[in-house]
């Protein structure tokens, strides 16, 4: 009886796993089924809360060693080297950043092609999706190669250039087009000792010297892009003549092209060469007003209101020059010292024992010269009797003579009697001396000798 019971206790027991086993195998087959329900008896919860920790652990080093995620949110450089990249550029590119990020060797590459020097290297610094759609962000570093030692001042000064010239689009950053496409412009971002950018302007054969500057809260890509307009209100601010030019320079202390504030540099040209005393005490004065009260002519919805102007020690000294007197009459300054410009010397006489006769003599500063001027002759004065002027024409072999204000000494009137002498051109003007009558007489019978003379 006793056994009986334990046989029908077993086949019920058979019979519930059967029906469980048959319920489970709705999903499974029958010997999965049979497989999961003996590891499910067997797993307590402690068990199970092991496994959640073990798996939770195993993906958490998965993305950890594998960084999936920069590929679709961007690419950022150690902390170590985006501090050691004391020159920092950026640009976009219409790329999305997955395309980019498995090619930054060769974007280093490409950017070290166009803009490198001798002990640099180029690191991208970051990727990341820019605000615009379908565009990328790219940051780039250039690197002092061995880090350790600062790049030669001569070959920072050339990559200033290059910067600055692709910055105004005077040359290109070229890239793999088939990878990276075409870039933007550059916005330079940091350099170190700063940054001075020449926009487009009128040629200038040399770099004026600086007159007077002034800060205004703006990047230099707000001033390049508004220069026409800056230098206009400028020359009309300042009251420029129609012969005057403007050159304007724009400067950044930290050497960025993005970030205000900018200090722009400008000095006044004419086309008729340097300015006069008189005209740059006008301006420093002009500066001066106009600064506090009119803005020196800019916009305040454009630029902004201007800080910190200041003039240069050369244009500040005109403030506080004497105003130059006016230059007295000619015709009535009688006691003025005889002007020291050379006057045509005296044609030689030759009634004379000596060639050229020495000046007349003046007693001192002050005195009146005896020697009337041309423009100005004294009335009563008698005209002066007619000298015996001999006209001369140098041969061309001879080189000519050198003009004095008053005759010369010996030895040049001797030089200049031997070149008369053996001038081939001579013609009077006046009536002929004894001498000259004489060698006429002398001329003649040597002719009529050789004419008559009996052959």
């Amino acid at each position: 009886m006793g056994k009986f019971a334990d046989e029908q206790h077993v086949h019920q027991q058979q019979q519930i796993e059967e029906n469980r086993v048959w319920s489970s195998s709705r999903f499974f087959c029958q010997r999965c089924s049979t497989g999961l329900y003996r590891i499910a008896e067997e797993f307590n919860f402690k068990c199970l809360l092991v496994l959640i920790l073990s798996l939770s652990l195993f993906v958490f080093v998965l993305f950890s060693v594998f960084p999936f995620h920069a590929i679709t949110s961007g690419f950022d450089a150690k902390e170590s080297i985006k501090l050691s990249a004391t020159v920092q550029v950026c640009f976009r590119l219409q790329k999305p950043v997955s395309l980019l990020v498995p090619h930054i060797g060769r974007l280093e590459y490409d950017i070290y092609e166009e803009i490198g020097v001798p002990g640099t290297k180029v690191a991208v610094l970051s990727i990341h999706q820019s605000d615009a759609s379908n565009w990328t962000e790219v940051v780039f570093g250039v690197l002092s190669d061995p880090v350790h030692v600062p790049i030669n001042q001569v070959w920072l000064s050339v990559l200033r250039s290059s910067l600055i010239e692709i910055f105004l689009e005077q040359s290109n950053l070229t890239l793999t087009e088939s990878i990276f496409g075409v870039p933007s412009p550059i916005q330079i971002l940091e350099f170190p000792g700063g940054i001075t950018v020449i926009p487009v302007q009128s040629a200038f054969i040399w770099i004026p010297q600086i007159l007077f500057n002034f800060s205004l809260l703006n990047s230099i890509s707000d001033i390049v892009v508004n220069f026409v307009e800056l230098k206009e209100q400028l020359k009309h601010g300042l009251h420029l003549r129609s012969y005057e030019d403007l050159y304007v320079q724009v400067r950044n202390e930290w050497g960025s092209t993005k970030d205000p504030p900018v200090t722009i540099q400008a000095s006044v040209v004419s086309a008729f060469g340097i300015l006069m005393p008189q005209r740059l005490k006008q301006l420093a004065e002009t500066v001066s007003y106009t600064a506090i009260s009119k803005n020196l002519g800019l916009d305040h919805s454009v630029f902004g209101k201007i800080k910190e102007i200041s003039l240069s020690s050369y244009l500040e000294g005109t403030l506080h020059a004497p105003s130059p007197s006016p230059a007295p009459s000619p015709e009535l300054d009688y006691y003025a010292e005889p002007s020291a410009s050379p006057s045509p010397a005296p044609s030689p006489c030759l009634d004379c024992p000596v060639l050229g006769s020495p000046p007349p003599s003046i007693s001192g500063p002050g005195c009146v010269s005896t020697v009337t001027p041309s423009s100005s002759p004294a009335p009563e004065a008698d005209p002066p009797a007619p000298l015996n002027f001999l006209t001369y024409t140098a041969p061309p072999y001879l080189s000519p003579l050198p003009l004095d204000s008053y005759g010369s000494n010996l030895d040049r009137d001797s030089e200049f009697a031997s070149r008369l002498i053996s001038s081939s051109t001579f013609s009077f003007v006046t009536s002929p001396s004894r001498g000259q009558i004489w060698l006429i007489s002398f001329a003649a019978f040597i002719i009529f000798n050789l004419f008559y003379w009996p052959h």
